[in-house]
């Protein structure tokens, strides 16, 4: 429950972020809080200090500085519409408004004219935060970024006040003049073109997708979750393609008409943008495709349309991006290109992951329909024509298989034996293997046996001098009443030289012989009869652990040859193995615990099993996932088990999961190869155009 709760955690906390971004995303780019006729702004009540400094500005100050009545119609003026005062957040873009005899600046938010007074002028930054009040004309500025008109009262009450311009502009105006016409919105394919690049679009659909793919194989409770998850996003992903045009999105475009000029002290700041292009105050930012063609239009009067960034989208009768746009589309393909590589990776995991390729296989074998089996027969299941998605219901007797892991550790320490779990059935004809027999295994337990016999004599009856025993062992002492026997059986074991050379040079430590050979001569003449050690207890625990441990290699390593043989049936027949690793057969109840027990102990369970299971009565149902035919002719066939419903469901989504990432990697290389192309050609062409226009002077393009 813990990690289902951790989970959908993670997952709603995804949502709220995505959804974060994407109202971000979506929201006006300059972030903007607009006047009351567009929208919802921060307001307060005016006091009575700030109406004071409004009607002294307005009555002393204002008429001083523009004496000329001609340009005094949109001035702000008394009285003052209400007691609101608005705070926003803006940039304030300001226009050269020329006529013969003055020239004087025009401010606006966004497409809203206001009046700055000069004396504030001074403190305008690229991001402001403004207060202004509206008047019975426009809307006056009474603060900006902190600085207040009520701030200058004693300013204000003096006359005369002298006009500085120089001083009070922001931007010192060039010789020529710009004359502002109107503000017009950007066109849809203006917008377009500065947006749409469809990588937010394809990143919704990886992600809707992605939830898709981990559907397949998550937990059950958490399947409805994922999947729901995978189509919002999808939807998402298809909402900006089929979504109506909305204008809210469109930036304000200012249009003016003038002379541009080229000077050599604009835009040394940005190299990159170098173009020494002006019109009155205003540095010009041109498409870097348009730079042979905007010397035609300098020191003429001319029309530009530009964003508050400066950035020109038309100029004159024929630079026009919005034609552009129209004529030859600029062609996308960073969304493709997203796509594309997603649907690589994903179907890449579907190919190497298990889990997930299992449902596509059987998917697959679903698709193309299956055959159901019963089979009780080994000739017949061996000549059966089966193919993948075949479901199988076999019933007989035959012997447990688990492939032997003998080599897996490099150490050279040996595995715990393990040799059946039937995750694997051996069915065939031939009569079942005979029980697992070891006659060096048998020369190790009695070497054990001997050994124990005399190194514990209270847990035995001896038949002479009972007495002198329990004297030794009151003393704390070992007797080694028949040492003869512990050499030979040493020597039944250990044949080759090389064999239990530690225990070898214990024994005759033991005894008062030369070396191995020459004690192991005495013991097979007779002349070690009756020949008794007495030990200290340390002296025998160390005996003991060391024939324990000698003998514990052979056994080992005989378990494991007898292990080999026992998966190594005769050639020909079946192997049916689990895929899932399920047991075929019911086993019995074991407390044997490998690991707690003796290596000798291991070898009699081992025959345990083996007399159990060589010949087992076994029952295997399923779905065929796999065949093929191993060097012996024994057919192998992987079954996994039937698939209920909601396991069902999983694997058709996959099938029709990987056929949607085919159809997406297909349709998206073609679309992508296609564009780049589109695109390599699209500016040579419209340098082709233009080239024919300022050449020929033929009309623009309709």
């Amino acid at each position: 429950m813990s990690s289902l709760v951790i989970i959908l955690a993670i997952f709603i906390t995804s949502l709220i972020i995505m959804a974060s971004f994407l109202t971000f995303r979506w929201k006006r780019p300059d972030n903007a809080r607009y006047l009351p006729s567009i929208a919802k702004t921060a307001h307060r009540k005016l006091n009575t200090d700030e109406y004071q400094a409004i009607d002294s500005y307005l009555q002393n100050v204002l008429p001083l500085m523009q004496p000329d009545r001609s340009h005094r119609s949109g001035q702000p003026a008394l009285p003052v519409k209400n007691d609101t005062v608005y705070t926003i957040n803006h940039t304030i873009n300001r226009f050269s408004a020329a006529t013969d005899e003055s020239q004087h600046w025009r401010y606006y938010v966004d497409e809203i004219e206001i009046h700055l007074p000069a004396l504030l002028e001074s403190f305008i930054k690229q991001q402001n935060t403004i207060e202004i009040v509206q008047t019975t004309s426009m809307p006056l500025v009474i603060a900006v970024n902190g600085h207040f008109l009520k701030d200058y009262q004693q300013d204000l009450s003096i006359a005369p006040i002298v006009k500085q311009t120089a001083q009070a502009s922001i931007q010192k105006n060039g010789n020529s003049s710009a004359n502002f016409l109107y503000i017009r919105k950007e066109t849809p394919e203006e917008n377009r073109l500065r947006h749409s690049t469809g990588i937010l679009e394809g990143i919704l659909m990886c992600i809707g997708l992605s939830f898709w793919f981990l559907a397949l194989f998550m937990p059950t409770p958490i399947l409805p979750w994922l999947m729901l998850a995978a189509v919002l996003f999808l939807i998402a992903s298809f909402w900006p393609i089929f979504r109506p045009f909305s204008s809210r999105n469109l930036l304000n475009i200012s249009c003016f008409s003038g002379i541009p000029k080229r000077w050599g002290i604009f835009s040394e700041s940005e190299p990159e943008q170098r173009r020494n292009i002006s019109l009155g105050g205003i540095d010009l930012l041109y498409p870097s495709h348009w730079e042979p063609y905007v010397v035609h239009e300098l020191d003429q009067n001319t029309e530009v349309d530009i964003y508050t960034n400066c950035h020109v989208v038309r100029q004159g009768r024929y630079l026009s991006l919005h034609e552009e746009e129209k004529h030859y589309p600029y062609q996308r393909h960073r969304k493709n290109l997203i796509l594309v590589v997603f649907s690589i990776f994903a179907l890449l995991v579907l190919y190497f992951y298990q889990p997930v390729s299992l449902s596509m296989r059987l998917s697959f074998a679903w698709l193309h329909g299956s055959n159901t089996q019963v089979i009780t027969s080994v000739t017949e299941l061996q000549n059966m024509p089966l193919k993948e998605g075949d479901v199988l219901r076999v019933k007989g007797i035959g012997m447990c298989y688990t492939p032997p892991r003998l080599n897996d550790n490099p150490s050279g320490i040996k595995h715990i034996f393990a040799a059946f779990d039937c995750t694997g059935i051996y069915w065939n004809n031939d009569s079942p293997l005979p029980m697992p027999e070891s006659d060096i295994i048998e020369n190790a337990s009695t070497l054990i046996t001997t050994v124990n016999e005399q190194l514990h004599p209270i847990e035995r009856s001896r038949k002479t001098n009972p007495g002198l025993n329990e004297a030794i062992a009151k003393s704390g002492m070992t007797l080694l009443d028949n040492f003869s026997q512990v050499i030979l059986k040493t020597h039944n074991l250990c044949m080759d030289e090389i064999d239990c050379i530690r225990l070898k040079s214990a024994l005759v430590n033991l005894s008062n012989a030369e070396d191995w050979d020459d004690l192991l001569k005495q013991a097979e003449r007779g002349k070690l009869n009756g020949t008794k050690v007495l030990l200290r207890s340390v002296s025998a625990d160390a005996l003991e652990k060391l024939v324990n441990t000698t003998t514990a290699s052979f056994i080992y390593q005989e378990i494991d040859k007898i292990s080999m043989l026992l998966n190594s049936p005769s050639p020909g027949g079946v192997l049916l193995i689990s895929e899932e690793g399920n047991q075929l057969v019911e086993l019995p109840y074991s407390s044997f615990l490998a690991y707690e027990y003796s290596a000798l102990d291991q070898w009699r369970e081992l025959q345990r099993l083996a007399d159990i299971l060589l010949s087992a009565p076994f029952e295997a149902v399923g779905i065929v996932t796999k065949l093929s035919e191993d060097a012996n002719g024994t057919r192998r066939i992987t079954l996994h088990s039937e698939p209920d419903s909601v396991t069902l469901i999983r694997y058709l989504g996959s099938s029709f999961f990987l056929a949607i990432l085919m159809a997406i990697l297909s349709i998206n290389a073609i679309l992508m190869i296609s564009k780049r192309q589109r695109n390599k050609v699209r500016l040579q062409r419209i340098g082709q155009y233009y080239d024919n226009c300022f050449n020929s002077k033929q009309p623009p393009m309709d």
